[in-house]
């Protein structure tokens, strides 16, 4: 079976660039979603093999430049080459990414390691049909003590797939209320394997946590968007004064207050329940005063469609953030949507700066950790942005 892409588009695909958009292709076989086929261009040269799904905008996901099969042994050797990258890194975590969907050449899984425990996530159609051999792959080249699927990615119904609880495969007798703990950076953090957002942890943020925190010795910090606790706890534990964070689930506010007492500094963080953007604005209007805000929030955007909502709701936080900040204290900002470009969101932060009257100088540019590593034939792999400002 075959798919021909457009002439004007057979380079990219042929540089690296995964993803088979409806309007590039040129024709198709008929196949059924999730099937295999060859990639070739106008001219009949082969560029590739991919999964396809006619009903999704992205028809087809290129996994490989080679003729082989999706299989259990493509992803046994894929997991092998990822793992062998992540032992080179020097990762002060027991907790990682293992697997990074497209930047590990497996479009749609991810894989990720929490203490012995494996959770996995598929996103696709093409991957749910050899989930499988998937589960094969894992158990043989990881051997995880435990092993937790999640099912309710945001995007799995946009391949046609059930949005649903996570799976636990295997080795219940390890987690804890669907929990395990971790360390990160020398400290300790429990996890919450079934609800948890993305896999349980943002770990594509632990070097930056470590690097924010550098800066909070003897500092009043605001998190906001604090989920568990990862940067405020991290910041009192490298000697902040004291730390506000701020989320709207008493779920994950729960386990922050854990985890505080898990690295003993319960008497200097302090959770708060509220809508940031409410939670914001009260601060505001009360006249407190932070050295250093951090704006954590989830993807404001999942689609072009709604790029322009999600900028004017990073300018509103930000724009609320820097009337909180100290002359001299530092805004910590961040976004993770790959459709909000790096110039796209420094040029929201510049305008937000302008709106707040305020005055700044870049002092870092940071990314995510590198066990989500960036395929350079795909911008979009690069999808975390973080800007350290000392304000004025």
């Amino acid at each position: 079976m075959k798919l021909t892409v457009k002439g004007k588009f057979a380079d990219r695909i042929r540089e690296g660039y995964p993803w088979i958009f409806r309007d590039w292709v040129k024709s198709l076989d008929a196949v059924g979603p999730g099937e295999v086929v060859s990639v070739h261009s106008p001219t009949g040269k082969f560029l590739g093999m991919a999964y396809v799904n006619p009903d999704s905008y992205i028809v087809g996901r290129v996994y490989s430049k080679s003729e082989e099969p999706l299989n259990r042994e493509l992803v046994f050797k894929r997991l092998e080459a990822a793992i062998s990258l992540r032992d080179s890194l020097d990762i002060d975590s027991s907790a990682f990414r293992v697997l990074f969907s497209e930047a590990d050449g497996l479009p749609g899984l991810i894989v990720d390691w929490y203490s012995g425990v494996v959770v996995f996530q598929i996103l696709t159609l093409g991957i749910e049909k050899i989930r499988e051999e998937v589960i094969e792959a894992i158990k043989e080249v990881l051997n995880p003590r435990a092993l937790v699927e999640r099912r309710d990615a945001p995007g799995r119904h946009m391949e046609g797939l059930s949005v649903e609880k996570a799976v636990v495969h295997y080795g219940s007798k390890w987690l804890e209320h669907g929990r395990v703990r971790i360390e990160e950076n020398g400290l300790k953090f429990w996890v919450d394997l079934f609800h948890g957002h993305k896999t349980g942890h943002y770990l594509d943020q632990r070097e930056n946590r470590l690097e924010v925190a550098k800066l909070a010795k003897g500092k009043k910090v605001l998190d906001c968007f604090c989920n568990t606790g990862g940067f405020g706890i991290t910041c009192a534990a490298m000697g902040a004064e004291e730390v506000t964070c701020i989320d709207l689930s008493e779920k994950m506010l729960e386990l922050g207050v854990e985890n505080a007492k898990l690295n003993g500094v319960e008497n200097k963080v302090f959770f708060v329940k509220g809508d940031v953007f409410d939670e914001l604005r009260t601060l505001v209007r009360r006249g407190m005063e932070f050295d250093i805000v951090i704006l954590d929030p989830p993807s404001f955007t999942k689609s072009k469609k709604t790029l322009q909502n999600a900028l004017r709701g990073y300018k509103d936080i930000n724009v609320h953030a820097l009337r909180l900040i100290k002359p001299g204290g530092f805004l910590v900002t961040a976004s993770c949507s790959h459709h909000v470009t790096l110039d796209l969101f420094m040029d929201v932060v510049n305008s937000a700066l302008k709106d707040a009257g305020r005055s700044a100088r870049l002092v870092a540019i940071r990314f995510q950790a590198k066990d989500h590593p960036m395929l350079f034939s795909m911008p979009e792999t690069l999808y975390l942005k973080l800007l350290i400002l000392e304000v004025h």
